[in-house]
């Protein structure tokens, strides 16, 4: 049968079934299982009908349980009356409703589909008794079966189409150019997608010809890895510069994934190409821009520097002084009082100075940050977390607090230096501002999330931080709570650049007197910034 329109479908086969049994009516009845629309119990709902209008049927609503309907919803069989009015079977609810259709004959099959799902049922009445006999009873059987295989197609069908809709609806969401590739990884067939953006036509592109369109410095490795990841059968991702059809480049990253068939072997290869030169530009600015502001950062600290040697030196020349004055002015009737002006004065230039210095020194650090290279490396984060608790279990003794680590711990590729710093300074953070009154517990843990990333948690059950605090603890030089602890107020906001140089963020939530939990998400393998045309396959 070629028709898929399920309704259409349906009514063609019932109006077919109708004129073959010779029925003066013919319905379909579907069922609805139970919950498929809320429904707390199995639901017959009339689909289609023929010899009557509809209303004859629906304003009696559902039909009954009667014993003369059931056998048929239970498909336990074909059911044949010569004379509905006088089968005790449809008496048992009472009869005939005042208002039907007039039905004497009557004759209906289930339609069970090939793994058994009851679909539905074919139903059939004649104003005359005795028009339906073994003959139809065999026909409306082998119907009811060619019946169900055409519904089972045609909602497999209706299935497939929704998918189909919602990819492309999808695609179209991600602004994403979809194409395929054939199970070797060859580019055939149609693609209008590619075609569409860089011009080529069908000839031109496929097999390998789509890597003409690709920026001569990246084609190359792109077939490498495309290659790679089709030997391994791997997802492939990737990114490189495309030739568009009015000439101009355009950055894309590219994912494709393989598709198996039920033997577990590759049917063809479906990707996506997303433009994302605006991102990259974008990021390739604000690269810049940070970097001209570290280079600012470096030059103006060492400039202050300058001026604040000399203020320490004259500094340290007038408190040599302080003799000297005393001893000039003697007896004299203030000296006591000079002398002691002095030293506040002095004090005073003492404590700037120091503060400058740590200023100027905090500003410094976190330009260097800035420029550092790191050294990627696997890091045994189990390992590299213990090592840095040994280190403060001193401190972690001293104040009562247990430092717990997860034992299954993910592993990372990034710079040991620059993680040993992010977690040395959240647990010296941790027990530096645990509760009074309460044991500490830090405990620290790591997962896998989307995106290639891990999530690490640093966790305690301190002081807490104060709703509006959290996004200012990560400024320079902000401290938030009591002021009760040694610090300059720069540990957040150096762990943040280092979380932000290593290509991860870090997230706080906390609550007052109950504790805080800092969240590290990194990269699993370590990035390349510096290398926009370039990712890993």
């Amino acid at each position: 049968m070629a028709e898929h329109d399920i309704e259409r479908l349906v009514q063609t086969v019932i109006e077919a079934a109708t004129e073959l049994v010779g029925g003066a009516y013919g319905a379909f009845f579907e069922r609805v299982p139970v919950g498929q629309e809320g429904n707390d119990e199995e639901v017959w709902r009339l689909f289609s009908l023929t010899g009557g209008p509809r209303e004859a049927f629906t304003r009696f609503g559902l039909p009954r349980a009667t014993g003369l309907f059931q056998p048929t919803f239970l498909a336990e069989g074909v059911v044949r009356s010569d004379d509905v009015a006088k089968d005790p079977r449809y008496g048992s609810h009472g009869g005939m409703p005042k208002g039907h259709l007039p039905v004497r004959s009557y004759l209906a099959a289930p339609v069970v589909s090939g793994t058994g799902e009851r679909l539905g049922a074919l139903l059939f009445g004649h104003p005359q008794p005795g028009r339906f006999g073994p003959r139809e009873e065999r026909l409306i059987t082998g119907f009811a079966a060619q019946a169900a295989v055409a519904i089972d197609n045609a909602r497999l069908l209706a299935s497939v189409r929704r998918k189909r809709d919602r990819f492309f609806g999808a695609m179209r969401a991600v602004r994403g150019v979809l194409w395929t590739n054939d199970a070797s990884g060859r580019m055939v067939g149609e693609q209008p997608g590619w075609a569409a953006i860089t011009g080529q036509s069908r000839p031109e592109y496929e097999g390998y010809g789509w890597a003409n369109a690709v920026h001569p410095e990246d084609a190359q490795a792109s077939v490498e890895a495309w290659n790679a990841a089709v030997a391994e059968r791997r997802t492939f991702v990737f990114e490189h510069r495309v030739r568009t059809r009015d000439g101009s480049w355009r950055t894309y990253a590219i994912r494709a994934v393989p598709l198996f068939d039920e033997r577990g072997e590759i049917v063809e290869w479906v990707g996506v190409h997303t433009d994302i030169t605006e991102q990259r530009e974008a990021e390739a600015e604000l690269r810049e821009s940070n970097e001209e502001i570290q280079r600012y950062a470096y030059i103006v600290s060492h400039d202050l520097r300058a001026p604040l040697v000399n203020v320490m030196g004259f500094t340290s020349e007038l408190e040599a002084a302080r003799e000297d004055v005393r001893a000039a002015l003697g007896a004299h009737a203030e000296a006591a009082r000079i002398d002691a002006d002095m030293e506040e004065a002095l004090g005073f230039i003492r404590v700037a100075i120091t503060k400058m210095e740590a200023l100027i020194a905090a500003i410094l650090k976190l330009s260097r940050e800035g420029r550092r290279t790191f050294r990627p490396e696997p890091l045994d984060m189990r390992a590299l977390v213990q090592g840095l608790a040994d280190a403060q279990r001193h401190q972690a003794d001293a104040a009562g607090a247990r430092v717990v680590i997860a034992d299954d711990m993910p592993e990372i590729t990034a710079d040991r230096l620059a993680v040993e710093q992010i977690f040395g300074n959240l647990i010296d953070n941790a027990l530096k501002y645990l509760a009074p009154g309460r044991p500490g517990l830090i405990t620290i843990e790591g997962r896998s999330v989307a995106g290639g990333r891990v999530r690490f948690t640093v966790t305690d059950n301190g002081r807490g931080i104060a709703p509006q605090d959290h996004a200012r603890i990560f400024e320079l030089f902000r401290r938030s709570g009591a002021q009760d602890r040694p610090g300059d107020g720069i540990g957040l906001a150096h762990v943040k650049a280092l979380v932000r140089s290593l290509g991860g963020r870090i997230e706080v939530s906390s609550e007052l007197g109950q504790g805080t939990t800092f969240s590290v998400t990194l990269p699993r393998e370590a990035q390349s910034p510096g290398a926009p045309h370039r990712a890993a396959a």
